[in-house]
């Protein structure tokens, strides 16, 4: 495989009580207009992640299998999308990415520029990722 056009995740292939979960060689996610590619240095699993593939909340979630799991991250980004304006590349951001399809528990992770923020200067990439903020809504983080 050619390491620039892949990487690894922790995927889960099937929803069900043996969902498959393992390490992956899965295609690099191309950013959309108003997306950022990041490359992942710090990553959450929540346990409502460790719900999802046992197909809990499929008629309310909808991942594309197989998928990847995870919803919180922190990085750098490497890419931006044509209407991206608030980031670019080399940008270290955090971002909690529940909910739109996609995982954070991998090599590269799209995120949605309305989903990221930059990380604190004061703040190791383990510090900002914002885990803590896994009980919160969308809306209070």
């Amino acid at each position: 495989m050619n390491s620039t056009l892949t990487m690894k995740a922790l995927t889960f292939k099937r929803y069900s009580k043996s969902p498959e979960i393992g390490f992956s060689d899965i295609s690099r996610p191309t950013p959309k207009a108003d997306e950022l590619l990041v490359k992942v240095h710090a990553a959450g699993l929540n346990p409502i992640d460790n719900m999802i593939p046992t197909g809990m909340f499929k008629p309310v979630l909808h991942f594309q299998l197989p998928a990847t799991l995870g919803s919180d991250l922190a990085g750098v980004v490497v890419e931006v999308g044509s209407r991206v304006t608030r980031f670019k590349p080399g940008d270290a951001v955090f971002a909690s990415i529940f909910d739109l399809g996609t995982g954070s528990l991998a090599e590269f992770a799209v995120v949605p520029e309305s989903a990221a923020a930059l990380k604190p200067a004061n703040l190791d990439f383990v510090q900002a990722h914002p885990f803590r903020w896994s009980g919160l809504p969308p809306g209070k983080r």
